[in-house]
């Protein structure tokens, strides 16, 4: 700020050109915007291997506290989770990689005691009130991010959204059909679990 003899306050960034505060972004990195770096477009296989380590990374932590295996899991679910359920919708995640992610999850909660190597696959991602355990599937949290996230774009009024709507359906219009098969198969698929849990406490 820069005071003269007239007492009149002229804010010293006045002076400053744009090109000096405001440097063009090389063509060969990327901006961050809403915590997605987006160059021409999104960089999603950085982003996955970003978001992918960041996972992990987390992961380790709670597996590594001395919380009660109850609590490890509402941890992951609030802590870990979250980081890779963000990007659904707008990073292209595959379904191999997710269930690639779930195995590797699996094996880090039997490496650090949580987890039988024998122990029902099926009862780890059922909630606990069902008598399992509650560990949220990263596919299944796909398959229903995507859904709520097509059903929103497809049923909204607001005049943008009807412009977004109008341009996914120009350009692919099956991605709605995708998302509610895909919710299909998580509902038959959890059907299947709590049955399978039902017979085997019965055996029991």
């Amino acid at each position: 700020m820069k005071v003269f003899e007239h007492k009149m306050c002229v804010p010293s960034f006045l002076g400053s050109t744009f090109e000096n505060d405001i440097k063009e972004l090389d063509p060969r990195k990327a901006c961050k915007y809403l915590g997605i770096e987006e160059n021409f477009d999104i960089q999603h296989k950085n982003e996955k291997d970003k978001l992918k380590k960041e996972y992990l990374r987390r992961l380790r932590l709670v597996l590594g506290t001395e919380l009660s295996a109850k609590n490890k899991i509402q941890a992951i679910g609030s802590l870990a989770i979250p980081v890779l359920r963000y990007s659904f919708g707008i990073v292209n995640w595959h379904q191999e990689k997710l269930q690639k992610l779930d195995r590797k999850t699996r094996k880090l909660l039997t490496i650090h005691g949580q987890h039988h190597p024998k122990a029902d696959v099926d009862r780890l991602y059922v909630q606990r009130k069902q008598g399992g355990r509650g560990l949220m599937q990263l596919e299944a949290a796909h398959a229903v991010e995507m859904t709520k996230l097509v059903e929103y774009v497809d049923k909204k009024e607001n005049p943008l959204i009807q412009v977004v709507r109008t341009h996914q359906h120009n350009t692919d219009s099956a991605v709605l059909k995708t998302a509610r098969c895909l919710k299909i198969e998580v509902q038959r698929e959890a059907r299947k679990m709590k049955e399978s849990i039902a017979e085997k406490t019965k055996e029991r």
